[in-house]
């Protein structure tokens, strides 16, 4: 069996996964909203695998030699590097498959504290709704649901999962 096909189950979950020279060991999940209709304009969000953390990154800095996918990378190792890397790899990515679901706080904490930078406003908690409700997303016209999506613990405002605002101009 090739590395390519060992590794074929990232595809199927739709998710990147390589090496940065920053950020050792990523994986960009496209299923994520904020990742979902990136653009070569727009960032992106990126998993740092050492301490499951988010972060963005300009979608055309996304390649090589800043980011090398991992299949490259362990074909340019050889013998017991190639297999010891091998084994970290499918470890951080089955840790990755089996934690995604609670990671979705972290992102979604990411992208609305990333919105509110930008509005110049400082970062603010998430937390999840107690009490159903859905509408649009004021910025982007997605809809928002928050029995899926959190709530801004400041303004009370479902956080769009897909560009991060809450309440409009910012709460």
């Amino acid at each position: 069996m090739t590395l390519q096909n060992d590794f074929i189950e990232l595809k199927d979950h739709n998710l990147w996964m390589g090496i940065n020279s920053e950020n050792e060991w990523v994986i960009l999940d496209r299923n994520l909203p904020g990742n979902k209709n990136a653009s070569r304009a727009s960032d992106i969000y990126l998993i740092r695998c050492s301490d499951w953390t988010f972060f963005k990154d300009k979608y055309y800095n996304w390649n090589a030699p800043k980011y090398n996918w991992v299949i490259r990378y362990l074909h340019t190792l050889e013998g017991e590097n190639q297999k010891n890397s091998e084994k970290i790899a499918f470890k951080i990515l089955n840790e990755y498959i089996s934690k995604k679901n609670e990671m979705k706080y972290e992102f979604i904490k990411t992208l609305h504290n990333s919105y509110l930078e930008k509005k110049g406003l400082s970062s603010r908690s998430i937390v999840k709704a107690k009490k159903w409700r859905a509408s649009i997303c004021w910025e982007c016209h997605n809809s928002v649901d928050n029995s899926f999506d959190y709530e801004c613990n400041s303004c009370g405002w479902i956080i769009c999962s897909s560009c991060g605002a809450c309440k409009k101009g910012g709460c």
